[in-house]
């Protein structure tokens, strides 16, 4: 009876902790390297003191992800992704100014595009009380609006996702 009971626990109940300890990440997402956005399109907020998410660097296997890092562990905040087309922003807080928020688009373990999108700027030295802001918006269409504020002007760009994972700039003839 023993001998039954200690084969039952080695074959059955094992194995079910070892499928019960496998990573939410790989459960939750195709990309095990990013949590899913519970954000939802359109969105149009800033990030300013959002909470990053950390990478699973130990599965992530996305070519130059390194190069965007500040810190011992690759942070990020999870945007909604388009087909196979993972949108991520990434804190470049490591040099003078701590609020700047890049957007990657990331497709096939590789950085396809990045852009700033979000932050403040202003020239070290001279008028600090001038600053330049930068926000961003995203339609339900995927069109990224960035808006740029400095000294009364506005300037407004607007830029879409292709299939391919590329931001690419809109302009009257797409």
């Amino acid at each position: 009876m023993i001998n039954n009971y200690i084969i039952y626990l080695v074959f059955c109940v094992i194995p079910f902790f070892a499928y019960a300890q496998e990573s939410p990440i790989q459960q939750n997402n195709k990309n095990p390297c990013f949590e899913k956005s519970t954000d939802t399109l359109p969105l149009n907020k800033a990030h300013k003191n959002t909470q990053y998410n950390l990478t699973n660097n130990e599965n992530c296997k996305i070519k130059d992800l390194a190069s965007w890092n500040c810190e011992i562990d690759f942070r990020y905040i999870p945007l909604p992704s388009k087909n196979d087309i993972n949108m991520i922003l990434v804190p470049q807080d490591c040099g003078d100014f701590p609020y700047r928020l890049y957007l990657l688009t990331i497709k096939d373990n590789q950085i396809r595009s990045d852009l700033y999108v979000e932050g403040e700027w202003y020239e070290l030295g001279n008028n600090e009380n001038l600053i330049e802001k930068t926000h961003f918006t995203i339609s339900k269409d995927f069109i990224i609006t960035v808006t740029t504020e400095y000294d009364n002007n506005l300037t407004i760009k607007h830029y879409y996702l292709n299939q391919d994972g590329y931001l690419k700039e809109k302009t009257n003839n797409n």
